[in-house]
C-alpha cells in the first residue's frame, strides 16, 4: 500500500460535506503506468473477434438493441472466460435524424480485466499484460476503500469484483472538417448523467477532460478537469448510500479542442452481490 495515497473515512465524510473530491496523486500513474494511453490506443487496435478466440477458452456473444430506438442504439458484447469486451454503437449525427442515410456513426468500446483473466489467458499481448498488471497493482486501493468504507456492509455481501475498464471513445466515420461534431456528439449519447451500480470505483484518469460530476454540497455540476494530470479519484457507487455516503453522480461534458480526437478513460469497478 505504500504506493497508493488513500483517505481515510473521516476525510472522505468531510470533503462531501463540503464539496471537495476525493481525489489525490498516483506516483503509479506518473511512472509505471505513464504510458497508459498509448497503450490503450494498442489494446483496441488489436481487440477484435480473432483475438478475443485466442485469448479465451469459453466464449459467449451476444447482439443487443436499444429497446426504444434498436435502429440507433446497439451493442455486440464478447463475453469470456478471461477477457471480455463491449462494441457500443450510436447512428452517427447525420443518419440520426436523416431520412437519407449516409451510415454514419460513433462508438463506445469498452475492455474488461478481472481477477482471474490472468491466470485465464490462454494467449496474450504486450497490451493485455499491461492492464492485467494495473489491476494487479490498483486493486489493493479498492480492497482499502472497502474495509474503510464499507465495512458496515460485509457481512451482507455474497461476493465481491473488482473489475478494471479500459473505455476508447471514437468517431470512426469523422472527417478532419466535422470530428469535432462527431467528438459533441459521442459525448452527449454516451455520456449521460447516471450513478453506477456499484460500491464505489476507482476513476484512473482520462487523456482529455470530459469527466464531470455532481458536486455533494452545491449540488452543482463540475468539470473535473485535474484526472488528466496523474491523479485518481474514488467515487461513491449507489451501494454507498447503506454506509451513509453520497453516491457519484457523474456523466461527460463535450470538449471543445480542435485538435482532440480518440478519447481514453480507465475506471476501476468495485461490484457487490448481496446475500438473498
Amino acid at each position: 500500500m505504500t504506493n497508493h495515497n488513500l483517505i481515510p473515512l473521516e476525510d472522505i465524510f468531510a470533503y462531501q460535506d463540503k464539496g471537495e473530491w476525493p481525489m489525490v496523486d498516483s506516483s503509479l500513474l506518473s511512472t509505471t503506468y505513464k504510458d497508459r494511453w498509448e497503450m490503450a490506443d494498442k489494446l483496441f487496435s488489436e481487440l477484435d473477434e480473432n483475438l478475443f478466440n485466442k485469448v479465451n477458452e469459453e466464449k459467449e456473444y451476444a447482439d443487443w438493441q436499444d429497446p426504444e430506438i434498436p435502429e440507433k442504439s446497439f451493442s455486440k458484447k464478447y463475453s469470456g472466460s478471461a477477457l471480455s469486451y463491449d462494441d457500443d454503437f450510436m447512428v452517427g449525427p447525420h443518419d440520426w435524424d436523416s431520412e437519407s442515410k449516409i451510415g454514419d456513426y460513433v462508438q463506445r468500446r469498452k475492455a474488461y480485466i478481472y481477477d482471474w483473466t490472468k491466470d485465464g489467458l490462454q494467449h496474450t499481448t504486450e497490451a493485455i499484460n499491461y492492464f492485467v498488471g494495473m489491476h494487479e497493482a490498483f486493486k489493493p486501493v479498492l480492497e482499502y476503500y472497502l474495509y474503510e468504507c464499507y465495512s458496515d456492509q460485509l457481512e451482507l455481501i455474497e461476493k465481491l469484483l473488482y473489475k478494471l475498464m479500459i473505455i476508447q471513445y471514437n468517431t470512426p466515420k469523422a472527417t478532419e472538417q466535422n470530428r469535432a461534431q462527431h467528438r459533441k456528439f459521442n459525448t452527449e449519447r454516451f455520456g449521460d448523467e447516471h450513478c453506477d451500480e456499484t460500491l464505489g470505483g476507482l476513476h484512473l484518469g482520462e487523456n482529455y477532460a470530459e469527466f464531470r460530476a455532481k458536486n455533494t454540497k452545491s449540488n452543482k455540476w463540475e468539470l473535473i478537469d485535474q484526472l488528466t494530470d496523474n491523479k485518481m479519484l474514488w467515487m461513491f457507487g449507489e451501494n454507498a448510500e447503506r454506509s451513509g455516503l453520497i453516491p457519484t453522480y457523474h456523466g461527460m461534458q463535450h470538449n471543445p479542442g480542435k485538435d482532440l480526437n480518440t478519447r481514453y478513460s480507465i475506471i476501476f469497478d468495485l461490484q457487490a452481490r448481496y446475500k438473498q
